[in-house]
């Protein structure tokens, strides 16, 4: 192992462990939340908007965070944002209702949005030119495996019952531990500035689409995939395990689709992955019912591709833009990346609701259907750039706050 690599993980230590168990809460806290909405006889399309909420809750907190930081500090606003989230996990089986969850899933995706703020503009402050890209990879790495992590987690108990939301607050809660340890400086907190959606619609349509799509699709089955599977039949301990590996085959799929996208026409690339995932979409759909073989891997194959949509994207806008433009264009396709996450829940709720659990497979299908009319009228409007030209894709899941998007090494150093 390079001594480079040792010692720029050993630099941030103490963050990224904050960010491991605040993620694996976080993710639990997702999955045992819809899970107990279920149970309790929600209807799929309530449960999608309440649900909705804590994506539209991080969205806001992304931005309106930096103020708090900015006010107090990283480790004050980190044990204010702390404090909230832990007791909003913690009073989710306090009273299960419509009403009260929307308050406290708000909640907790507006202080989950601040504490990875603070988490990754800290990361951000101890990066420099040539330890951009190990932290970036480091840092997808390490959330990939605590977000599936926290999923196999929720097979320790029962949704139904209230250990499972207090462990998920108390992984909330010790993310306080290493992050308050560091010995490191907090850097100053910047808001970061985006890049006007026309401009960059004008630049690339299919990256910016790809984006809002991406979130859509990620958006859809993060959230409401729990109840899909509740519905489609697996006990609960399976449904930890079918959203876990799920997480694990975006996570293994990253690489090597960069990989190709950085040999072939970079549009090519993301129509082929695309109409894959709509492929499997519409295969569990009809088939998913079959057997639980069939379920898995119809699910991992879609959503480990449909995971590659945005660094896809976000690759492709870069190829169209100046270095300088790197950054404040990933700062608005995670904008919007992050509007398509609130709409997904809600909309795939309600195709459960309309359509049985294969109503959300058909929606994801017909997102992404979306998506590959939009890079056939691409190929013939825009001019892309040759593949020797191509910017290197990099393996970033639009799962952060636009604090991240500084750690990007295709920026103007």
């Amino acid at each position: 192992m390079p001594a480079m690599f040792v010692a720029t993980v050993l630099a941030v230590a103490t963050l990224l462990a904050s960010l491991v168990l605040l993620v694996s809460g976080n993710a639990m806290m997702g999955t045992i939340a819809a899970l107990r909405l279920e149970i309790d006889g929600f209807d799929p399309g309530i449960i999608g908007i309440v649900l909705a909420l804590t994506a539209l809750g991080f969205v806001l907190g992304s931005f309106l965070g930096v103020r708090i930081v900015q006010r107090v500090g990283h480790i004050r606003a980190f044990a204010a944002f702390a404090a909230v989230a832990a007791a909003a996990a913690l009073a989710h089986p306090l009273h299960v209702s419509v009403a009260a969850w929307a308050v406290l899933r708000f909640a907790l995706g507006f202080c989950v949005a601040g504490l990875m703020l603070v988490t990754e503009s800290w990361i951000n402050g101890r990066a420099t030119k040539q330890t951009r890209g190990t932290l970036l990879a480091t840092y997808m790495v390490l959330f990939f495996l605590a977000a599936s992590g926290g999923q196999f987690m929720v097979a320790l108990g029962d949704p139904g019952e209230f250990p499972l939301f207090v462990v998920a607050g108390i992984l909330i809660a010790l993310s306080l531990v290493p992050i308050s340890l560091t010995a490191s400086t907090p850097p100053e907190m910047e808001q970061a500035e985006g890049l006007g959606l026309r401009a960059l619609w004008q630049r690339s349509e299919l990256g910016l689409v790809g984006a809002a799509t991406s979130g859509v699709v990620l958006g859809a089955f993060g959230t409401i995939g729990p109840v899909y599977a509740y519905e489609m039949g697996l006990p609960i301990e399976e449904v930890a395990a079918f959203m876990g590996m799920a997480i694990l085959a975006a996570m293994a799929l990253q690489w090597p689709v960069g990989y190709l996208s950085d040999r072939l026409p970079r549009r090519l690339v993301i129509m082929l992955i695309t109409g894959a995932a709509a492929a499997a979409a519409i295969s569990t759909a009809l088939f998913g019912h079959r057997s639980d073989l069939h379920l898995y891997i119809g699910v991992a194959v879609l959503y480990g591709l449909a995971a590659c949509i945005y660094p896809l994207c976000l690759a492709l806008t870069h190829d169209m833009l100046s270095k300088t433009q790197i950054v404040p264009a990933s700062a608005t396709m995670l904008l919007v990346n992050g509007i398509g996450a609130v709409a997904g829940p809600v909309a795939g709720g309600a195709a459960i609701s309309f359509l049985g659990p294969a109503g959300l497979m058909y929606l994801l299908a017909g997102s992404l259907g979306v998506l590959i009319v939009l890079g056939l009228h691409s190929l013939v409007r825009e001019t892309a750039p040759k593949v020797a030209e191509q910017s290197h894709c990099l393996g970033v899941a639009p799962v952060s706050t636009s604090a991240i998007v500084d750690l990007d090494p295709r920026q103007a150093p």
